[in-house]
């Protein structure tokens, strides 16, 4: 095996060997959401699409019977972080109600700590991926 020490490359007293090569910049989040959603929250946002207004209510641990009957649970699509659950709860209840969302559903994404710009930014990004209403011609 060789092994090859790059260490000494990066350096910036050395030369570059190569002077026409341009450095790529940095990619920015998104322009659309001005910048306040991470990679991760996005993902969230877009998986967010998939779940039912049902997966919001906190499952119910199944007794013995239940367990003996239908099996074991099914995976919780409840998320650990409790802030990512908050906004994936946002994101659903956007998907399902466009920008009419109950105030309560605002609240709770603020009181887990998300600011007011960055749940704008959260409906307006889904408010551009919906799919525009059909309508049928008269």
């Amino acid at each position: 095996m060789a092994f090859i020490d790059f260490s000494d490359a990066a350096h910036p007293a050395l030369p570059v060997a190569n002077s026409n090569v341009v450095p790529i910049p940095a990619a920015r989040t998104s322009d659309t959401d001005g910048g306040l959603l991470s990679r991760l929250e996005r993902r969230v946002v877009e998986l967010a699409r998939e779940d039912g207004l049902k997966s919001l209510i906190p499952q119910r641990p199944r007794r013995w019977l239940a367990r003996l009957i239908f099996g074991p649970m099914p995976p919780s699509k409840m998320l650990a972080n409790e802030q990512l659950e908050a906004l994936r709860q946002l994101a659903v209840q956007a998907w399902h109600h466009g920008y009419t969302l109950p105030v309560s559903a605002i609240r709770e994404a603020q009181a887990a700590g998300h600011s007011e710009a960055k749940v704008g930014a959260v409906i307006d990004f889904i408010g551009r991926l919906r799919a525009p209403v059909r309508r049928l011609a008269a």
